[in-house]
């Protein structure tokens, strides 16, 4: 099976900017929230966006499979083609009238990223990957920035749902990468968290625990301007290459198996 790489792009990049859009007017007008599980919220924007794009895939690519962050599987169960779709991502930002969220969308081909948006909706911007071609955001092609002393890094911290701060999982994790970099940014929107990374704005992006459609297609992006992964099956590691060579020697001293 063969992919429209330039198609899906161009698919990807209407859908996440018409999000987008979206989500600005639907907070003027007053946000929704229409169901709260422990921390995670769900507001009307959530599912309004999202099942939009659902209807717009499955008619544009009937064939294709669709996992939402809200309403889950679309589409064939055998599909190798899959879209992964968050399209309110940060929504406790924007329930609070904080501007930082977005829209992630990524498109996997038998189970690999290979097309990947990420748009902040505040500004209209958008970033995007298409593997082997780069890292680009509005037409400037993107790179990491240069490494300097770990202890003078800006990481990024993201998670997924329902994670208890106290986790022993998770503070064994967290707590060297605190203790080793500058400053640790959880800005709840993983969007904006990976478009920092590929724009040079932080040094890396740490994962635990994340959901496929905040973590794949950022991730695509980050390699795709110039950085380095490690993974486990719980933690990632994203970002300039001696960065993450120097956190994945602490994390593994500390016994997490990098």
């Amino acid at each position: 099976m063969t992919l429209d790489h330039d198609a899906v792009l161009a698919t990807a990049l209407d859908l996440a900017r018409g999000g987008g859009e979206l989500a600005r007017r639907f907070a003027a007008e007053g946000v929704e929230v229409e169901a709260k599980d422990g921390i995670d919220l769900v507001t009307r924007t959530d599912r309004d966006v999202e099942r939009r794009m659902v209807h717009h895939l499955l008619a544009r690519y009937p064939d294709h499979a669709i996992l939402g962050a809200e309403s889950g599987h679309h589409g064939p169960e055998d599909a190798r083609v899959q879209w992964l779709l968050d399209p309110l991502d940060g929504t406790h930002n924007y329930a609070m009238g904080l501007d930082v969220y977005g829209v992630c969308l990524t498109v996997l081909l038998d189970g690999r990223a290979e097309v990947a948006v990420v748009h902040d909706s505040p500004s209209g911007r958008s970033t995007s990957a298409i593997r082997g071609r780069g890292a680009w955001q509005e037409g400037r092609r993107l790179a990491v920035r240069d490494a300097g002393p770990l202890a003078h890094a800006t990481v990024s911290w993201i998670q997924g749902y329902g994670i208890d701060l106290d986790d022993p999982a998770r503070r064994a994790a967290f707590d060297p990468v605190e203790r080793s970099v500058k400053r640790v940014l959880r800005t709840w929107a993983p969007s904006r968290d990976w478009a920092l990374l590929a724009e040079g704005g932080t040094d890396a992006v740490v994962a635990f625990r994340n959901e496929p459609w905040d973590l794949e297609g950022g991730a695509l992006i980050a390699r795709e301007a110039g950085a380095a992964e490690l993974r486990t099956d719980e933690l990632v590691i994203v970002g300039v290459p001696p960065i993450v060579d120097e956190l994945g020697g602490i994390l593994d001293a500390d016994g997490i198996d990098l």
